[in-house]
């Protein structure tokens, strides 16, 4: 969906645009919001990104085609991976809110995820199961991927193809509850879309929803930041971050929040 100039300037969705990003969140079990982050700041995170890259698969060739040339990074904690704009981003917070309730959290580091030139097709999947997969009828949303495009989607490139209101779908099997892939019988006979896309948009999906990275015939790679958030009754008892000060010293209060972060204790 289209966002206009205020909302993006201001971080704030109005009522209406609030509204259909969350229902087709719920009935689609994705929502693209399209071009909201400037350019600029799409290449420098980008160019952060490809420094991790090529550290962790320079050479490393092997290492990629046992996973069909389909990688990734974890986000080291600092700048600009620690971006307000990508963990507590405020067009994305409202529609968590709506969808998780007030009490959502999220985990840190969050991932990187790159398709390398030469990839092939991906098993349809989902990243989560049904919390409840003996029940016949889906429960509300748990956990949510906010996906940050910092390359332009394209077909050429692998964008992720996905299959709109597949999270309402329960397991079909015991292996597929237990594998989270779903077999071409139950996938084959249904429509699916690519997210096509600009650098700069950010999509949430619902983890429960089918998708599947595609192949990239292009010659560069295509990278996405995932930052996952889950509803507040997911929290385990001990779950905290400890961080030293200096690195706690860069987040706001809202991200220590959500994101249940704390200073080492000396």
């Amino acid at each position: 969906m289209q966002l206009t100039t205020d909302e993006i300037e201001s971080g704030k969705l109005n009522e209406n645009n609030l509204e259909q990003a969350t229902q087709t969140l719920c009935n689609e079990g994705f929502v693209v919001l399209d071009k909201v982050l400037e350019q600029s700041w799409v290449q420098k995170v980008k160019a952060a990104v490809s420094e991790e890259l090529k550290a962790k698969y320079e050479g490393a060739e092997e290492d990629l085609a046992r996973t069909r040339h389909h990688g990734g990074v974890e986000s080291p904690l600092k700048t600009p991976f620690m971006d307000p704009l990508i963990i507590e981003n405020p067009l994305v917070f409202q529609i968590l809110k709506q969808v998780l309730g007030d009490r959502f959290f999220g985990c840190l580091p969050y991932g990187c995820n790159t398709v390398f030139p030469g990839s092939e097709n991906q098993n349809v999947h989902r990243d989560c199961g049904h919390i409840f997969p003996e029940v016949k009828d889906p429960m509300p949303p748990l956990m949510v991927v906010v996906n940050i495009s910092l390359d332009e989607f394209t077909a050429e490139n692998g964008a992720t193809e996905v299959w709109p209101g597949s999270h309402l779908l329960v397991d079909g099997s015991t292996d597929e509850t237990a594998r989270l892939r779903i077999p071409p019988a139950r996938y084959s006979d249904l429509s699916s879309e690519q997210t096509l896309m600009s650098a700069g948009s950010i999509v949430l999906r619902d983890m429960r929803t089918w998708h599947r990275g595609m192949p990239n015939t292009s010659d560069q790679p295509r990278t996405m930041l995932s930052v996952v958030y889950y509803r507040q009754y997911f929290l385990p008892d001990n779950f905290m971050v400890s961080l030293n000060e200096d690195e706690l010293s860069q987040f706001s209060d809202q991200a220590k929040l959500v994101f249940r972060l704390r200073q080492t204790k000396s």
